[in-house]
């Protein structure tokens, strides 16, 4: 099982980057038939072969995602695909 972690600091107003985080679920519900729910300021989420979690605070986020052995092969993708999303919705 591969894991992936990124922690990323932001510049954002705490609504926005909630906002942002929820625009990220939407996408993962919609594209891939992830299923997600809200505890506080923590989003989690899971799929078929992949979970992980978005912790969000005032300064920073940390996201952690565990992949099954059919998505390990795709770890570097996925990896690229999440640091692409954050750098494009917390600038």
């Amino acid at each position: 099982m591969a894991s992936i972690k990124i922690k990323r600091e932001h510049s954002l107003s705490h609504d926005e980057v909630l906002r942002a985080v929820q625009n990220l679920a939407d996408e993962l519900a919609e594209k891939l038939d992830a299923d997600y729910e809200w505890e506080g300021d923590n989003l989690s989420f899971k799929r078929s072969g992949a979970s992980g979690k978005v912790c969000v605070s005032k300064q920073d986020l940390q996201v952690d995602i565990k992949l099954g052995m059919l998505l390990t092969p795709l770890k570097g993708k996925i990896e690229q695909t999440v640091n692409d999303y954050l750098d494009e919705n917390l600038a």
